[in-house]
Formats: structure tokens, sequence, C-alpha cells
């Protein structure tokens, strides 16, 4: 796997979807999730998507995709929707988009989230995971990875001092009309509200991920997003590559969502949307 410097630093023509897969998939966040997304993974929900809104005549203006990890297949769905005459503003969400490459002494750095977590260590030029596998207890790397966060986690200073990189592909870092923005789903945004012709959700709104009471706020709040009538909604769980469940829903005028279409079993969250489920 790379190092964030040589991530950061490498230039564009040469950061394939394998290389950002080697390097995203080795971050670990502050939140035990990982920056792994898989190129090509959403192409057949993306391609139902764009039919259906090409069927019903919809304009899509402004785009949300919350959590996007790594970003790639934000990039696949922008590329989706432009191939069939939509050329939208993106807004492009997750928990951890911002983050710090920091010097440490002896050459070396630390890839540090803004509340101090460390998501690599770079020791001259080796990359070194501060979480562990249980294949590194074999290799030895456990040991290697133990030493260098005994001797480096009480030198990394405020991240502040630090360079600003973007958790992102750089391919979406450097596209045009896409905002990146740093975003909690359970907590309203009030410059959200209202904005959104088309929202997607995808591998977020899951009961793996949330609480009971956290998931009816989520809910709540991709609902304040919307538009207006008219307005698309997608949530998409993908178990594996080929194993994708979600529901299409659009807004009525009445202010309902109703289901469009269903890709496997539905989303697992559907009945929260349309209210066939007590919230929490």
């Amino acid at each position: 796997m790379p190092t964030a410097t040589q991530f950061f630093g490498r230039p564009l023509d040469r950061i394939s979807t394998r290389y950002e897969a080697r390097f995203f998939g080795s971050l670990k966040t502050g939140n035990a999730t990982f920056k792994r997304t898989e190129a090509g993974r959403m192409a057949a929900i993306d391609s139902l998507l764009v039919q259906r809104l090409t069927e019903a005549g919809s304009r899509i203006d402004e785009l949300l995709d919350l959590g996007i990890s790594s970003g790639t297949t934000t990039i696949e769905l922008v590329n989706a929707l432009r191939r069939s005459g939509q050329v939208p503003h993106v807004t492009a969400t997750d928990r951890l988009i911002h983050a710090k490459l920091v010097k440490l002494p002896w050459g070396c750095r630390a890839l540090v989230e803004p509340g101090g977590h460390v998501l690599q260590y770079d020791v001259l030029g080796a990359p070194i995971r501060p979480w562990r596998r249980r294949l590194d207890y074999v290799t030895g790397m456990a040991a290697i990875g133990n030493a260098a966060k005994r001797l480096l986690g009480p030198q990394v200073p405020d991240a502040a001092a630090g360079t600003p990189v973007a958790l992102v592909t750089p391919h979406l870092a450097r596209m045009k009309n896409v905002s990146l923005i740093e975003d909690d789903v359970t907590r309203l945004n009030p410059a959200l509200i209202g904005r959104f012709d088309l929202i997607r959700a995808a591998n977020l709104l899951n009961r793996h991920y949330f609480s009971a009471e956290d998931m009816t706020k989520a809910v709540a709040n991709v609902r304040t997003y919307l538009r207006g009538p008219g307005a698309w909604l997608l949530v998409v769980r993908t178990l594996n590559a080929a194993d994708h469940h979600g529901t299409i829903f659009r807004l009525t005028v009445d202010d309902k969502l109703e289901v469009v279409e269903r890709y496997g079993a539905g989303s697992e969250v559907e009945a929260l949307f349309t209210g066939k489920e007590r919230p929490a």
C-alpha cells in the first residue's frame, strides 16, 4: 500500500482505481469504519436509476450523495447522469473528508484526522497501519506497528500544523461542480434543507451502523433535504459485488415518499421512509 505522501503527491493520470483502493482500504477511521469503495460496485443500480429518471423526464440540477467514503462511486454516478444529458451540481458528504499530513521527527509523517486519530504512519517511506489484522501477528507487522505507535504517537502535534488533504479520490476532489462537505447524517444540516432533486444514500442507512434512535433521526433529516414534489431518493445497500438491495422513492405532492422501484429485497429502512414503520 502507498503512504499518504506518495498517494497525494502522485500525478493524477497515474492514480488508478486499483491504486486508490490499496490506499483507502488501509485507512481505518476513528469510528472504526474504512474508507474503501470498490469501483463498479454500483453500476447496475446507477443504470436503473438513470433509466427511471429519463423515463420520467426529470431534470436533476442538484444531487446529494451521502456517505461517499472514497468517492469512487460518486464519480461513477455523475458520469452515468452526464451520459444521459444531466449535468447536476454535486454535494458529496462523508463523516470524514478533511485530514492533515503531519511531519514527525526522524523524517517520519502521520496522516491524522482533525480529532487527532492517526490513520497512517509513514516511517521513512514505509506505510504503517495503526490498527491490526490477525495476519500481522504472524508476519511480525504487529510488533512493528506497536513500536511505531509507541515512538511516534506522542510526537503527533496538533493536526492544525499539518498539510491539508481531502480523503477522497483526487479525481473527485478536482471535478468541477462538486462540493465536498463533512456531515453527520444523524444531525440536521440546515444548509442542505430543501435543496436536492436527487439524493443517494448508498451503504449508509442500514441498521448495522445506527441505533434505532439515530436511524430515525437520519431518515427524518434526509427527507428534509429533498427539494419538493417530484424529487427522487435512492437508498441502497450492497452486500457483495452482485447482491444489491435498495429502493427508489419519489416525493409526492402531498409530501409522501412513494416507492417507484425496488432492487433485490428493497431497502431495509424503506418502511421508515414511507411511514409504515413507527419511528423509534
